[in-house]
């Protein structure tokens, strides 16, 4: 298991922090706390033991949005702040200090496999017998909150002639460690790789950054390490495009869009140009760039599970992103997070996939 490394938290905790201009935890809360090097500081005297823990002091490491904005001022290119906090969130806590506000959500995937409750059935898909191309990835925020967006993915697999079998009814595991469970976040990962084993597929489907990173990251640093490549749905569909599997055609009522980079594709996975590229290939359609955007992206307030344990801090972080970005018909992105959190502070915002299907099907 990896572990904190302090040498780096110090490093930051000390820093004359001009990271506070992009962290936008900061931006809301105001409080020295909350900063990058104010939640380093507090982490770093929790390990050393001059600090107890305490449900209010939890709160206030658990105050980061995993965006890594810090990581664009930082003078320690190897510190990965957001990683450290976690890290020691699950390594240091008390097994029994768990916070609050996350507390009905983490019953809930103990019970339901998803933090959200009981999980909708009403999407209909077609899976193949055996050795499918793809082995879809049905994330635990879009199946609650946005199921046609799932729906819509599939219906473009079958569209495109692509076998596939669906791996739902299980979270990734990230919100389990997000809350300290790191033995339920272990399950849900020995489970899923399992279920990747028993596919026959080639490769593994998502449309959640979170889930992307988690496979690919968190599961190895768990001793899991899935058998499948890992690809996101914007670089696969784009694909499918570019090979003329899938055709798109002129949107009717929507001519100009807005992309929001989500934080994770952009500056951990580095996936900018797909996401543009694919919706270049929707004919009339023009493109409005953020500012800022690609890596330098602004987080909508959705990482991390915020929108769950902090909605009103969350909600106002949405509307400051929302008020950086350029008038069209319709903001699109690429994350369920950001989906979620940019409607919820007031935006009018579809999926990538699901714009790509409005000028498909």
């Amino acid at each position: 298991m990896a572990e904190v490394d302090r040498e780096l938290l110090l490093d930051c905790a000390i820093c004359p922090n001009m990271c506070r201009c992009e962290c936008p935890v900061d931006q809301e809360w105001g409080r020295e706390a909350s900063s990058p090097s104010g939640k380093a500081r507090l982490a770093h005297l929790l390990l050393e033991g001059h600090l107890e823990w305490d449900s209010d002091l939890l709160e206030v490491l658990s105050t980061c949005l995993g965006c890594r904005g810090c990581q664009l001022l930082c003078p320690f290119p190897e510190l990965d702040l957001a990683e450290e906090l976690l890290l020691a969130r699950t390594e240091a806590c008390p097994a029994d200090l768990t916070l609050s506000a996350a507390v009905p959500y983490l019953n809930n995937l103990k019970k339901y496999g998803s933090p959200y409750g009981s999980r909708p059935v009403d999407v209909n898909y077609r899976e193949a017998e055996a050795n499918p191309e793809v082995l879809y990835f049905v994330n635990c925020t879009s199946q609650a909150n946005h199921p046609r967006s799932l729906q819509v993915a599939l219906e473009l697999l079958d569209a495109a002639g692509v076998t596939y079998k669906v791996l739902d009814h299980y979270c990734c595991g990230y919100p389990a460690q997000i809350w300290g469970d790191l033995k339920l976040a272990r399950q849900l990962a020995e489970e899923n790789v399992a279920r990747m084993a028993q596919s026959g597929a080639s490769l593994l489907l998502t449309d959640c950054p979170e889930c992307w990173h988690t496979f690919t990251a968190r599961y190895p640093a768990w001793g899991y390490q899935p058998e499948l490549p890992v690809v996101d749905t914007a670089t696969f569909f784009l694909d499918l495009v570019r090979q003329e599997r899938l055709k798109p055609g002129r949107l009717e009522e929507i001519s100009t869009v807005t992309y929001h980079d989500p934080c994770i594709w952009a500056r951990v996975a580095e996936k900018c140009a797909a996401p543009r590229e694919l919706l270049q290939q929707i004919p009339g359609l023009v493109l409005h760039e953020a500012r800022p955007a690609r890596r330098e992206t602004r987080c909508c307030g959705g990482g991390a599970m915020f929108q769950l344990t902090f909605p009103e801090r969350s909600a106002a972080i949405a509307r400051q992103r929302l008020g950086e970005l350029p008038p069209s018909d319709m903001l699109v992105t690429s994350c369920p997070f950001c989906r979620e959190n940019l409607q919820v502070g007031g935006g009018k915002v579809l999926d990538l996939v699901e714009l790509l299907g409005r000028a498909m099907l």
